[in-house]
């Protein structure tokens, strides 16, 4: 009798990406693990899903055994596609990774990463979103580590309806990495502007650039313990009510 966890990957760099292929590496030591991922880059595209076109789906295969499908869609998509539509099983835990470039802060609404993860949540699937703080990658080992450990422990654990974890692994040497810190979304964000230029026909177009701003001192944020060479773990949930603040406008709208 197969009692291997099924584990559905994906992401937003797209199947063909070193990423997903680094992660279906370390989660198949420890489960049957199932691809389902965009045909192409599908970087910050958030939680957008398809709504005015078609979805194709196609049979990917690549060196070492790995097999999945590529969606012509978004990440949010393929979470939905391999649920309800490719695979013919619920998954018992999504990994969604492993992202070149970390999804920290304010930034994370933009991630395709964490989006996949999130739609998992929605659909009551324990899911992790995992992101390599580097955007030229010199080795994966560190987050595949940090993939395959923190599986274990979800799987093992189990997370609350409705959350997420959001887990950024610090670009450093193994011997640099200090360990993993349980933080909050700190307020790391893109400090964004955008360049106006001329193409060959003389006419205008824009490119968007800028650098990332983090003013958080304290290792409890995210940004700064991923700069302080923690893997960073933050729990993240859909539920976007400002409960903070709710009983005082029910004052302003029912007083």
């Amino acid at each position: 009798m197969n009692t291997k966890p099924k584990i559905l990957i994906t992401n937003d760099d797209g199947i063909y990406s070193d990423g997903i292929y680094a992660l279906w590496e370390a989660l198949s030591e420890l489960g049957d693990v199932s691809v389902v991922a965009p045909s192409t880059e599908k970087s910050a595209a958030g939680h957008a899903i398809t709504i005015n076109n078609i979805l194709k789906v196609k049979n990917v295969r690549r060196q070492g055994g790995f097999k999945g499908w590529a969606v012509s869609g978004t990440p949010a998509d393929c979470t939905k596609m391999a649920v309800k539509e490719i695979l013919d099983f619920k998954p018992d835990l999504l990994v969604s990774g492993i992202n070149r470039g970390s999804n920290l802060g304010n930034n994370i609404i933009y991630s395709g990463t964490v989006s996949a993860a999130t739609e998992g949540a929605i659909l009551n699937i324990p899911s992790i979103a995992i992101s390599l703080d580097s955007h030229v990658v010199d080795s994966w080992e560190n987050s595949k580590e940090a993939a395959k450990d923190i599986a274990k422990h979800v799987l093992k654990n189990d997370l609350p309806k409705g959350t997420l974890l959001n887990v950024n692994v610090p670009s450093c040497s193994p011997d640099n990495l200090k360990g993993i810190k349980v933080t909050q979304q700190g307020a790391q964000y893109f400090k964004d502007e955008f360049e106006q230029r001329i193409n060959p026909s003389k006419g205008t177009y824009y490119w968007m650039k800028g650098e990332i701003v983090d003013t958080d001192t304290s290792l409890e944020f995210d940004g700064r313990a991923v700069a302080e060479n923690y893997i960073s773990v933050t729990p993240i949930h859909f539920n976007l009510t400002d409960k903070s603040f709710l009983e005082d406008l029910k004052g302003q709208f029912d007083g």
